[in-house]
């Protein structure tokens, strides 16, 4: 074993964020005007004035984001193995680019929807490397004792975009159409983000250069073959796809969830409107509690409440009030999830590999967010209800803290020696 990584000396947590700032503001821009908020935040709003304008249906349009989700499991380790061999900065950089270039193509699509589908394809398979994979290599490498609050900070941005999406892509579809919206959503990561890149994107790869003396050891880790031979790695791999399952699954089904239970559409869109903030608000809250409590009951406090709220919609006639207060805990854990599966990636197989092995978490949470609606769905078409989804997540989100709890202690240096 490593000598043990020593958390009473070195840099602060305040002396982190002084030092680190910059790489950190550059990792925050690049995640949230990078893949990571398009699809939830971007594609309802164009699906409409796609059908208006060439007549395809609503769900053949929503169908291209199944691609991005099919690209993450099957390219998300490829892509952390590429973040562990030539740098962040490079595959940031390339994505970024790929990114802005495949969402102006979107404003140039012609008739046939499968030329809409090619450059989501394309963007699938050219832009993941601007997903949370690339930068939170740079973020635990700069970070230790910081490290939740900054994985926290760089992961909230994707609320702040997703929030402000709406009213940008409305503004430009209203005066240029939708044509000239898609190029407008194109130019924010080559026109913002890339600079910033160029600028403050870097990693903390001296040993010297480390947030602590100790944290240079967690660069040794463990290998990729080491790690996947390690319960650990699978029991949190299981508890991701739980997780992304069981909040993804009720995301975009919460709409008809709320109005069957009884609220009218307006006030179902009032106790929506608490998502984006309470996702934004769970991303900063597990990351400073993170940095202070074992990482498996850090979701147990905020995971059983959420599977409390989802009981709550079970409840018959539910009032406005009770729907905010379940809805707004359920985004709490919607906003922890990648913090804490990056951090606990981090904690217990050390950095050597960090990017790749995060890549295949990242990909497993991706699996269960992304194939979760459509089976909440199909549930919901077959037994005309939403009961049997909601007690899924309830079983998913507490199958997710009991894989969790069984991690143990972390490693002694953060990267166990083989």
């Amino acid at each position: 074993m490593h000598a043990p990584l020593s958390l009473g000396e070195g840099l602060s947590p305040w002396q982190e964020l002084r030092r680190g700032w910059k790489p950190l503001v550059a990792c925050s821009v690049g995640i949230g005007l990078g893949l990571s908020p398009i699809p939830p935040f971007t594609a309802g709003i164009f699906a409409t004035a796609l059908n208006a304008q060439f007549g395809w249906p609503r769900g053949e349009i929503l169908a291209a984001i199944i691609l991005v989700t099919i690209g993450l499991v099957l390219l998300g380790s490829s892509v952390g193995r590429l973040v562990d061999r030539v740098g962040a900065r490079r595959v940031a950089i390339g994505s970024t680019i790929c990114l802005g270039l495949c969402l102006m193509a979107l404003g140039a699509v012609g008739p046939n929807i499968l030329s809409f589908y090619a450059v989501w394809a394309m963007m699938a398979v050219f832009a993941l490397g601007t997903l949370p994979v690339t930068y939170a290599k740079v973020v635990t490498g700069w970070f230790d004792r910081a490290r939740g609050v900054a994985l926290g900070l760089a992961l909230a941005s994707t609320g702040v975009t997703g929030a402000l999406y709406p009213f940008y892509i409305h503004f430009l579809m209203d005066r240029f159409g939708w044509r000239i919206a898609y190029v407008g959503v194109g130019l924010l990561p080559l026109l913002i983000a890339l600079p910033i890149l160029l600028l403050w994107l870097r990693e903390c790869a001296a040993p010297g250069e480390a947030a602590t003396a100790e944290a240079a050891v967690a660069t040794d880790g463990l290998t990729v073959r080491a790690a996947l031979r390690r319960y650990r790695f699978w029991a949190s791999a299981l508890a991701a796809m739980a997780l992304g399952a069981g909040t993804g699954g009720l995301m975009p089904n919460l709409m008809p969830m709320l109005t069957e239970n009884g609220l009218s559409a307006g006030d179902a869109a009032r106790a929506l409107a608490l998502l984006a903030v309470s996702v934004t608000i769970g991303r900063l809250l597990s990351g400073f509690m993170l940095d202070r409590i074992w990482a498996p009951l850090v979701a147990v406090l905020l995971v059983v409440p959420a599977a409390i709220g989802v009981l709550t919609l079970t409840m018959p006639g539910l009032g406005l009030t009770s729907a905010m207060i379940a809805v707004g805990i359920i985004g709490l854990v919607a906003g922890a999830e990648f913090d804490l599966i990056a951090y606990i990636t981090g904690r217990y197989f050390g950095q050597r590999h960090f990017s790749e092995l995060y890549g295949i978490q990242y990909a497993v949470f991706g699996l269960g967010s992304g194939t979760a609606p459509a089976l909440y769905g199909t549930i919901r078409d077959m037994t005309g209800s939403y009961l049997p989804a909601l007690f899924l997540s309830v079983g998913l989100l507490l199958g997710a803290v009991a894989l969790l709890l069984t991690l143990g202690r972390y490693p002694a240096d953060s990267g166990v020696s083989e």
